[in-house]
């Protein structure tokens, strides 16, 4: 549960930053069901990344994570300003702020992911 409120911190933390730099930057216009959205985004990327799973070392799983849930709002820049670059700018930036966030979660508050075992599964032979 810890790990899950300070990913989730952390994600609003990402939030800031990437609404700052959207809206100073003017790739965003402002608006607060915009700076909403974004915050909501990057606080969802911190959630999954805080309860995530996977078997893989933590700088892989925060890239991970931030690609497949930034991927919605990559999807929804492409969808609003169009064929333009930010979109594809942006789903590659969710890399990076998913390897921030794993970082900080990780390794700065030390709350690592918990290594629960796989349980074994057996797969019977198959003979022709």
């Amino acid at each position: 549960m810890k790990r899950t409120t300070v990913a989730i911190l952390f994600g609003l933390i990402a939030g800031l930053i990437c609404a700052s730099g959207a809206f100073y930057g003017h790739l965003l216009k402002f608006s607060a069901v915009m700076l909403l959205w974004v915050l909501l985004n990057r606080a969802v990327m911190g959630f999954a990344i805080g309860i995530s799973g996977l078997r893989v070392h933590w700088a892989w799983n925060g890239p991970i994570i931030g690609l497949a849930v930034g991927s919605i709002f990559s999807y929804f820049l492409f969808l609003n300003l169009g064929q333009v670059l930010v979109p594809v700018v942006n789903f590659f930036v969710n890399a990076l702020f998913g390897l921030m966030i794993e970082f900080f979660t990780t390794k700065v508050f030390k709350q690592a992911a918990s290594s629960v075992p796989v349980p074994a599964v057996h797969i019977a032979a198959v003979h022709v």
